[in-house]
Formats: structure tokens, sequence, C-alpha cells
């Protein structure tokens, strides 16, 4: 998901808040949930969306839907200013330039993992705690069980490819097989 400049705006101004509270964490998290459901239900995307709901009944939704929920006041006064200003559709961009922002100033990096089997519990730490250790940053994968692959797995992580899948090896041990018998 491409993340325009309002959204970074947003989100770099709540993420300045939350870290002045200390409550970065916790301000992500419940961000997160909010853009989640956006996210999930399409009715909730198409209200929000729609130029024809004026931004007075986007507040009052928002109003009704969080005020006294749990929701801390620097996110609820977040949802608040973005729907005033009719911006609020663009809360999932928002959730994701905060993640952004806060992995930059955390050091961390992101990846995903394919893999032909789900990996286990075990496999996936010791995945990241190499991966970490080639990079030398804090890694977090996302893991995906990909059925194009016959087997291993392929990691990208930041610009890096980390390819140990068996179509690699077999690959490579083609070419070794090639250059050996010419």
């Amino acid at each position: 998901m491409k993340v325009n400049e309002v959204s970074k705006r947003y989100a770099k101004a709540l993420l300045a808040v939350a870290k002045q509270k200390g409550m970065h964490a916790k301000a992500f998290a419940e961000l997160q949930t909010v853009a989640d459901s956006f996210n999930k239900d399409a009715a909730i995307s198409a209200y929000f969306e729609n130029p024809m709901i004026s931004s007075t009944e986007k507040v009052t939704a928002i109003t009704n839907a969080f005020q006294g929920k749990g929701l801390s006041e620097e996110v609820f006064n977040t949802l608040m200013l973005m729907a005033k200003k009719n911006r609020i559709q663009f809360l999932p961009e928002v959730a994701l330039a905060f993640q952004g922002f806060l992995d930059i100033e955390e050091g961390v990096t992101r990846g995903t993992v394919r893999s032909a089997q789900p990996l286990s519990a075990e496999a996936q730490k010791e995945l990241e705690s190499k991966v970490s250790k080639i990079l030398n940053k804090k890694i977090v994968l996302t893991y995906q069980q990909d059925p194009k692959l016959l087997g291993g797995a392929v990691a990208q992580v930041g610009g890096w490819t980390f390819d140990d899948s068996i179509e690699t090896h077999l690959t490579k041990l083609n070419e070794e097989l090639n250059r050996r018998a010419n």
C-alpha cells in the first residue's frame, strides 16, 4: 500500500505526541485495530469515503463509535481531526506510516518469509535470529505459505533476499553440473 504525504503527516504528529507520553506502542496498537476494522468492513470504508456524507456526520459516527470505549485520547483526537478534515478514509495509510516511522526510530526492519510448509515456532525464531545476526538489525518477519515453492523458504527483508528454496538449490546444482560437463 502506498502512503500519501497527508497520511505521513498525521502519523508523524501522532507518533510525536505518543512518544512524549511514552505510549507509542499502545497508540500503534489502537490505531492498527481501528484501521483493521476499516480494511475488513467495506461498509465502513464506503461510508467514510463517500463525499456526500458531511464531515459533521463522520465526526458524529467516530464519536459514537469510539468515545468512552477505551481508546486513548491521542488516537481519539487524531480520528476526530481526520474526520473533521474529511480525511478519515486515509486511516489505514496513517497506521502504515505510523508503523514505518516507529520502525525507523526503533531500528526495526520488517520482512516476509514464504515457505512451502508452515514453519514451526522454533524454526521461525531460528530464522529471525540468523537474519538479524547477518543484517545486524532487529527483524520482524511475517510468514506466508506459498504452494508454488517445492520446499524450503525464501525470506525478503529490507532490500535483501535469502533464498533457501529447493528450486534455487536445484538450479545451482544444474548450473554446477553443466559447468563441470563443459
